[in-house]
This record gives C-alpha cells, sequence and structure tokens, in this order.
C-alpha cells in the first residue's frame, strides 16, 4: 500500500535528519574532499542537496498560492550549476548549518500541502503533482548521502524508500533502456542500479538516469 503524504514528509524529515548527522561529523578537510561523483567534493554536493531543498521550498510555495514557478531552478541549468559552484568552498560549519536550515524549511513547506493542493501539477521532467514533492526530497536526501561516500550505503536505504522509488522507476527501464534485461538482485541493489549507482561491475550498462 503506498505510503500517505504525512508518512512520506516523516520520512524525508527522518533522512534529513540522518544526512544532517553525517556532514556534522565532517573535517574541513573531508568536507572538500571528492565525493563518489564525478568531479564534485563533498561541498559540491552538499550545496546541490541544499539548493534541491530551496527549489522543494519554492515549488510548494507555489502550490499553495504563492508566486508561480515554471522551474525547479530558476535560470535553468547554468544558473543551478554556479550556485553549486558558489557554494562548494564554504567552510564546513556553513554548509551544515545551509543544509539543516534549508531542509527543515523545505520540511515545513511540505507538511502545509492539503489534499486539494497534492493534486496540483507541477513542473519537472515528466507531468507529476505536488504529491510527488516529499517522494523527490526523499530520493535526493537518500540517493546524494550515499554519494557523500561517508559510510552510509544503499543497504542502509529504508526498504520503504526502496520499494516506493523502485515502483516508480522500474516500470520506466523499457523506455530508458530498451532490451536490457533486468538482473536479478536484492531490492536495494536494484534500485542502486537502476538510478547509476551499480554495486558491481558485472551489471548491463544503463543510460544516465534522470
Amino acid at each position: 500500500m503506498p505510503l500517505s503524504h504525512v508518512q512520506v514528509t516523516d520520512a524525508v524529515e527522518r533522512s534529513q535528519a540522518a544526512i544532517n548527522a553525517s556532514v556534522r561529523g565532517l573535517s574541513e578537510r573531508d568536507a572538500h574532499a571528492p565525493s563518489l561523483l564525478p568531479d564534485w567534493t563533498r561541498g559540491h554536493l552538499i550545496t546541490h542537496v541544499c539548493r534541491n531543498a530551496d527549489a522543494i521550498t519554492r515549488i510548494t510555495r507555489s502550490v499553495l498560492g504563492g508566486p508561480a514557478q515554471t522551474e525547479m531552478y530558476p535560470g535553468g541549468q547554468e544558473a543551478r550549476n554556479s550556485a553549486i559552484e558558489d557554494g562548494a568552498e564554504r567552510p564546513v560549519a556553513l554548509l551544515a548549518a545551509d543544509l539543516e536550515y534549508c531542509g527543515a524549511r523545505a520540511i515545513a513547506e511540505l507538511r502545509r500541502l492539503t489534499d486539494a493542493a497534492l493534486s496540483v501539477e507541477i513542473p519537472w521532467r515528466r507531468p507529476v503533482t505536488a504529491a510527488s514533492l516529499p517522494l523527490m526530497r526523499w530520493r535526493e536526501l537518500e540517493i546524494h548521502h550515499v554519494d557523500l561516500g561517508t559510510g552510509y550505503t544503499v543497504d542502509d536505504w529504508d526498504p520503504a524508500f526502496v520499494e516506493e522509488t523502485l515502483e516508480a522507476e522500474l516500470p520506466l527501464l523499457s523506455e530508458r533502456a530498451p532490451g536490457v534485461e533486468v538482473p536479478d538482485l536484492p531490492p536495494s541493489q536494484m534500485l542502486a542500479w537502476l538510478i547509476g549507482r551499480p554495486q558491481s561491475d558485472d551489471l548491463p550498462q544503463l543510460p544516465a538516469w534522470p
């Protein structure tokens, strides 16, 4: 049975607390060491997660009657990339404070969504409604917590997170990668493969995950 909006938002809050704790535990050197994502330090990754929280906040406020938003990141990809570069070199204390503040603000806005608001269409890569907003934030937190490379792995993912994301992403595989045979893997390993974080080198290659 799908999780309710409240249940997913509660899960987002737990995921936010977990990544907050990981970032607070970083030394200055570790905060600017390479992440598991190519060409990004942990500072880049943390800043990206912060700016995603801002995007979730803006879109949620728009759904609730605030200024209309037509894109996740005003100014498009170039502005998004610039914001990440500008924030990546900040001291770890500022990175951690930004992560905690922006994350908490996004959660507070998500909790304001009413049943009627959940059906409002929002701008994204494919047609979705506001009901997807907490799911989108949950994915951002869980996947990028792994990408930080601080010891949190795909095996630490909440089974409910794995199940919800697999149910959404696995049916899209035939469109993304026609003819690719789905390997027999445990759920968390399957999800990692689907989203471009394969845990083994001998798995079928997939196009970049959106």
